[in-house]
């Protein structure tokens, strides 16, 4: 049996730590470069808004929320693999509030379109009722 934890994403993916100081300090494996960058583009903000540590019995050790990628570190090893240090952090408060205003901005655009398409609707009765 592996004795090692491994790191849950948002989507399921399912990433064995070699080690592990903390968030800011995970070490990964990776067979190769191509591998590696596979790893890579699954730390995306939507995988990091809820993860956690599983140990090697399956036991959950640690849920976190909102998190995002600080930085990644990596290095070539001499049979080919690539050690990876993934330094995960929670999100700030301001990235936190820059990001729901986005989501408000982006539902602002989506209302203002639909008042805009029902007014046009409603002129358009107007004038088939006026018979023009």
């Amino acid at each position: 049996m592996d004795n090692k934890d491994t790191l849950v994403l948002a989507d399921g993916t399912e990433i064995t730590l070699e080690s592990s100081q903390g968030m800011g300090a995970l070490c990964v494996c990776a067979d190769s470069h191509a591998v590696a960058g596979i790893l890579w583009d699954k730390l995306t903000g939507e995988n990091l808004k809820e993860v956690c540590i599983r140990d090697a019995a399956g036991r959950i050790t640690g849920r976190y929320k909102d998190m995002t990628l600080d930085h990644i570190t990596g290095r070539d090893n001499a049979d080919g693999t690539v050690q990876l240090t993934l330094c995960l952090r929670e999100k700030t408060y301001a990235e936190l509030l820059e990001e729901r205003v986005a989501e408000l901005e982006a539902g602002q655009q989506t209302h203002s379109a639909a008042i805009g398409d029902l007014g046009k609707a409603v002129s358009d009765m107007e004038v088939i009722e006026r018979g023009e």
